[in-house]
């Protein structure tokens, strides 16, 4: 006998990952999501262990390896392209064993999700409403393609939506009523650019004064763009923010170009595609905190939850973990409000430690520096440890650096 009717909001790394665990367990899975099927965006991201083992237990390693960047390491230049330290692949360099676009993970998940006879798949669809009975939540489901409407019954319902979540605001109110947002004091755009030769196979990262960073970095050898980077680690640009608030992609990248004009290095070629971009995503930097992840039969997942900022690096981790928790947690509890509860307690501790952002979160700062000089220190530092790394092991110097992320969560794996 099926074990009910889930609805899952969002089908990003999260949503599908759960989904397709679910369906294992015999659940009868809906996900929505309001983009076209086809369409892949988003920035690089990494899988590390604990996460790993989820990737591994779903039997999609092979195929992510397939479409990884294949970016070999991390070069910091300087506006003349003039190299201030390479760091390959592992220990304390960004570029991780396993580098990977958003959007190639997430069709992975979603086609080894949509395998099973009990997932669906239905793209360009947003929630409208919903209410919530003893038994059931009623939801209201808009096609934006046809602009129709259906009034359909779930057991659960899972926001996996995003910090924007519409789910979460329905069933517990709007950010200013939760007072959700804590902002980390940077804008960030994501896009992908014509790629030229220099562009592969190392990322690479020129700052520039009043905490302004341009990272391109590869997507893959044979690919024919770049995937570019843009992030400024202050909260004071008026007409960006209001760009980010009414959700203008031309006012979003007109704000940027301007501040960002008569810069150098490969600034100018970034800037102009950027203009042509159709894959372009800029926001401002939130984290997303919650007394409680759950109401009623409504629960929460990812960035809904929990949204960590990408200067912790832990963003796509959690995603992988918390669908992982949560799926087993529904597994072994017929009641909601116990799954949902045990799936909490499991996880509440590990998120928070998560969302610590590095050096007691001065690290967009110490790393994105405000003046000339403090660049000038910034790269001088960078050149030194890049020396230490050619004489210690890169993986030892990551040990003995401080803040390092928790990376021992339990997730009771039953092994054979």
């Amino acid at each position: 006998m099926p074990r009910g009717r889930v609805l899952i909001c969002g089908a990003g790394v999260a949503g599908s990952i759960l989904a397709f665990w679910l369906a294992k367990q015999d659940f009868q899975v809906v996900v929505i999501e309001r983009s076209k099927a086809e369409q892949k965006a988003g920035q690089g991201l990494e899988i590390e262990e604990p996460a790993l083992k989820v990737v591994k237990a779903i039997g999609i390693l092979e195929k992510l390896n397939e479409v990884r960047t294949g970016e070999v390491g991390f070069n910091l230049v300087d506006e003349h392209s003039r190299s201030y330290g390479i760091f390959e692949v592992g220990g304390v360099s960004p570029t991780g064993a396993l580098e990977l676009m958003r959007g190639d993970l997430t069709e992975v998940l979603y086609k080894s999700a949509n395998e099973s006879a009990n997932v669906t798949y239905r793209f360009e669809t947003t929630i409208r409403s919903l209410r919530q009975t003893e038994e059931k939540v009623i939801v209201d489901l808009e096609n934006r393609n046809s602009k129709t409407i259906t009034v359909e019954e779930f057991d659960l319902v899972v926001g996996a939506d995003g910090v924007k979540s519409r789910t979460r605001e329905l069933v517990m109110g709007s950010p200013e009523q939760l007072n959700c947002y804590k902002p980390v004091g940077a804008f960030v755009a994501y896009f992908s650019i014509p790629k030229e030769d220099q562009d592969w196979p190392y990322s690479r990262l020129c700052h520039f004064t009043n905490r302004r960073i341009v990272w391109l970095r590869p997507i893959g050898e044979n690919s024919a763009m770049t995937s570019a980077t843009l992030i400024h680690a202050r909260d004071d640009v008026a007409a960006l923010r209001r760009a980010n608030a009414a959700g203008d992609r031309l006012k979003q990248k007109e704000a940027l170009t301007e501040l960002y004009s008569g810069l150098g290095w490969e600034t100018p070629r970034v800037v102009e595609q950027m203009m042509r971009a159709e894959n372009f995503y800029s926001d401002e930097l939130v984290q997303v905190r919650l007394q409680h992840w759950s109401r009623h039969r409504v629960v929460l997942l990812g960035d809904a939850a929990w949204a960590s900022s990408p200067f912790t690096g832990q963003g796509n981790q959690l995603a992988i973990i918390g669908a992982w928790v949560l799926a087993q947690e529904l597994s072994r509890n017929r009641s909601p409000k116990t799954a949902f509860e045990a799936y909490e307690k499991r996880l509440r501790g590990y998120v928070e430690a998560s969302q610590e952002i590095p050096l007691r979160g001065y690290a967009p700062y110490v790393f994105n520096p405000q003046t000339a000089w403090g660049i000038w220190l910034l790269r001088t530092l960078v050149r030194l440890v890049s020396w230490t790394v050619r004489v210690f092991s890169g993986t030892v110097l990551a040990r003995m650096l401080p803040d390092r992320q928790p990376d021992d969560f339990d997730l009771e794996i039953e092994q054979g």
